[in-house]
């Protein structure tokens, strides 16, 4: 593809966006821009729920998991994620249960717990924010420099900007509109160019074959080698997503009351479609080695085996296509995280630590700067020289994992007492880092799985134990 020609689907891309979002006249209050005024109904939700969900790597990602370990590996990838959802939906209504009027999870530590576990909650989902963020840029910048040579700093650039250019005018309102928009083009891209890829790719037939892998090694649904390889590491992490994630508390708190858990149920759904129809491409590759020369070769990573279907058994429409539907998946978590962000500096930092008796007005203005210093921090991460997905992933992938266990027993368990909530999240983020820095290092399968394995039963256990001292003091007393 030549570089104009990706420059221009950007430039449209962006101008719909934000176009979308000009031509609607909302008042640019502090709820609107935080949570669309508590107002966005099922259906809209639910949307913005999958969008948020579809980030670019793992629409590669379904691909080369149907490719390399057939319909294992495709069934550990996307039930986790929809699980992950489904979980999510109970936890969402229990915060608008016990928090109905807040904005952000850390703003709910800090009002049951005291300021250190508040900050080791903000540390934990602030850098995730602008580690997502970056991860985008990265995955957008290095899949166009290589589709048509455009300066990998151009790319990083761009997309941000693209990302920012309306997440300013109404924060998460903007944000919800814009993914209504780019879901709609993942699933009608979806629509036209997997049918058309697997017709001209050989058909059913070949899809068929390709259903074990292409080393034709997993049949079986259950395989205990990809359960044990791939499947507990990457149920652990997508349980974890959500929960972890400032992007879907901010959804949560943004449905209309008595709707929040089926829009994520809903959501649920949604995404679903969109990993199972890219699968077919790693099916029809893992069938057809002629539809992913470059593949087998070793000339192109199974990473990039979707695009490589892609680009060789359908024109040149085809590509354009696909760079569209993954700038949406760009797109919808970049913008995502902006908003999350902004939340968070201005709810979580700005009135809680610098002016906590700032106007509203002065609230609004924080927020538009925080989601410019998001954006610039994740440029600046991006640009770092040899930084890689697979390093920003490790550390915020760690994070989130640390806060699952301890975020469901606060919201359940009342009286789970701070220093359990602290030292659960932090003695496991000590543990998890650098234990699962070091099986991914050396490709040590067993201390990765071990790695996820403590970070949940440290966060888990110190949680409980200190809920359980709590009790029997409470008894001892009365």
């Amino acid at each position: 593809m030549s570089q104009t020609l990706v420059l221009s689907l950007i430039a449209s891309f962006g101008l719909v966006m934000l176009t979308a979002n000009v031509i609607r006249r909302y008042s640019r209050g502090l709820d609107l821009f935080l949570v669309a005024e508590r107002s966005v109904g099922t259906v809209v939700g639910a949307m913005g729920v999958a969008a948020a969900w579809i980030w670019a790597p793992s629409l590669f990602l379904a691909a080369q998991k149907s490719f390399q370990q057939g319909l294992p590996g495709i069934f550990w990838f996307t039930i986790p994620n929809v699980a992950s959802l489904v979980l999510f939906a109970f936890v969402a209504q229990r915060i608008r249960h016990v928090f109905p009027r807040g904005y952000t999870l850390p703003e709910y530590v800090a009002s049951r717990f005291d300021g250190k576990t508040h900050v080791v909650y903000l540390f934990s989902f602030l850098s995730l924010q602008v580690c997502s963020l970056a991860v985008q840029l990265i995955a957008g910048a290095a899949m166009l420099q290589s589709l048509s040579g455009n300066p990998y700093p151009l790319g990083v650039a761009i997309l941000a900007m693209v990302s920012v250019s309306y997440s300013l005018i109404d924060g998460l309102q903007s944000s919800i509109r814009a993914h209504v928009l780019q879901l709609l083009i993942i699933l009608a891209g979806i629509s036209v160019l997997v049918p058309a890829a697997v017709h001209d790719g050989g058909g059913l037939s070949v899809l068929e074959t390709g259903l074990s892998g292409f080393q034709g090694r997993y049949g079986n649904l259950f395989d205990p080698e990809v359960a044990y390889s791939f499947g507990i590491t990457v149920t652990i992490g997508l349980l974890a997503g959500p929960i972890g994630d400032q992007k879907f508390w901010q959804r949560a708190f943004a449905f209309r009351p008595g709707t929040v858990f089926k829009g994520f149920l809903l959501g649920a759904l949604l995404f679903a479609v969109v990993p199972v129809s890219m699968s077919f491409l790693g099916f029809l590759a893992a069938g057809n080695p002629l539809a992913a020369p470059e593949v087998y070769s070793g000339a192109v990573s199974p990473q990039q085996v979707g695009p490589e279907v892609v680009k060789t058994v359908l024109p040149g429409w085809g590509l354009i296509l696909f760079v569209l539907i993954v700038l949406s998946g760009l797109a919808s978590t970049g913008d995502s995280a902006l908003c999350a962000g902004g939340s968070l500096i201005a709810v979580d930092v700005y009135r809680r630590y610098v002016n906590p008796g700032s106007s509203e007005a002065r609230m609004l203005r924080i927020s538009r700067l925080a989601v410019s210093a998001i954006a610039v921090a994740a440029v600046g991460i991006a640009m770092i020289p040899g930084i890689t997905i697979l390093s920003l992933f490790l550390f915020y992938g760690t994070l989130r994992s640390s806060t699952l266990m301890p975020t469901i027993l606060m919201l359940y368990l009342q009286r789970v007492p701070a220093w359990g909530i602290f030292w659960g999240v932090a003695l496991a983020m000590a543990f998890g880092l650098p234990a699962y820095i070091f099986g991914e290092l050396t490709n040590n399968i067993h201390v990765k799985v071990a790695a996820n394995i403590g970070i949940i039963l440290i966060s888990s256990i110190i949680p409980l134990l200190a809920f359980w001292i709590c009790g029997r003091r409470t008894n001892e007393m009365s």
